[in-house]
């Protein structure tokens, strides 16, 4: 299959100095907003509930009044972030969330966060076109709670679910892969001509 990102190689990711949740995206789309909303109103006081006091970032552009009204009480809206702000928030977050209830089509988010080896937990609509993804897949607040705990509780289950996404994102966005399915593509389309 061609993926629609090529991304470049990073280090695979360490666990410590790790805290607290992110969830990236652009504010302005819809699903996003909502996806923010059911994740603080919903998601985090079950999160809370097993980790008191765990703090949630909501990183991305364009923040509308219904997602900077969920500032406050140990969540952060940050607004637009430089790539540099970004890489720092990645590298310090111990889960990424994409709690997307209604989208369509492989999310760059959802691949981001796959990228960069920070554990996700998201929902089906986040794993849509993705097969057989390597990061916890929930549908309910419950279930998206509880995956996240146990990201947050377990070194073990971190570093497993890490180097599972690493290795996805190498196999399946890197530019060889590309390539390969280019060159695939371009031999199969001069034998059909040939023949």
């Amino acid at each position: 299959a061609v993926f629609p990102y090529v991304l470049p190689p990073i280090p695979a990711p360490a666990l410590p100095g790790r805290t607290g949740l992110v969830f990236v995206a652009g504010f302005a789309h819809g699903p996003n907003v909502d996806a923010a909303t059911w994740l603080v109103r919903e998601v985090l006081p079950l999160i809370r509930a097993g980790a008191p006091g765990v703090e949630l970032a909501l990183v991305g552009s364009s923040p509308t009044p219904a997602v900077l009204a969920l500032a406050g009480d140990g969540v952060e809206v940050t607004g637009f972030v430089s790539d540099e702000e970004l890489d720092r928030r990645y590298a310090g977050a111990r889960v990424a969330l994409c709690p997307l209830r209604f989208g369509a089509g492989i999310k760059l988010k959802v691949v981001e966060a796959l990228h960069r080896g920070v554990p996700l937990v998201t929902t089906p609509t986040g794993v849509q076109g993705l097969p057989a993804p390597p990061c916890a897949v929930e549908e309910t607040a419950e279930g998206l709670a509880a995956a996240a705990l146990r990201l947050l509780r377990d070194d073990a289950a971190w570093l497993a679910a890490a180097r599972a996404q690493h290795a996805y994102v190498g196999d399946r966005f890197a530019m060889a892969r590309m390539q390969a399915t280019l060159e695939e593509a371009f031999a199969r389309a001069a034998a059909r001509r040939a023949a």
